[in-house]
């Protein structure tokens, strides 16, 4: 019966655990996507949306940690790479690359979200 009540503890930790993290992963994700909208919206109107670009970074930057718990290091730097390469292009007005760019920052965000999505296989 001791090892019964361990086990249900131990399930139910790892359950909770998984889902804080997702909670938290899409969060920061939705959040990651309102400041590159932003950004863009900015670019589209003014053409030097550095500021913004900024704003991303260094909420990126403050969420890294966390999602280095949940996530793989390698798609964290990737969206951080990116990122950066989009402030470097928001204060050009290269239109062509810097959309490149906040497309695949979005894109990258919406990978995260859909790799980290619960499934009996994530979760198992």
């Amino acid at each position: 019966m001791k090892r019964l009540v361990a086990a249900v503890i131990l399930f139910v930790f790892v359950i909770s655990a998984y889902i804080w993290g997702y909670i938290y992963i899409d969060n920061a994700c939705k959040q990651a996507q309102n400041y590159l909208i932003n950004c863009v919206d900015v670019y589209e109107a003014d053409k030097d949306a550095t500021d913004e670009a900024e704003k991303l970074e260094k909420y990126w930057s403050k969420k890294e940690k966390g999602l280095s718990f949940f996530a793989n290091h390698g798609d964290i730097d990737a969206i951080e790479l990116a990122i950066n390469s989009l402030k470097s292009y928001s204060k050009t007005k290269d239109n062509e690359i810097f959309y490149e760019y906040s497309g695949t920052v979005k894109t990258l965000l919406h990978q995260l979200m859909e790799d980290t999505a619960p499934t009996m296989h994530s979760i198992f």
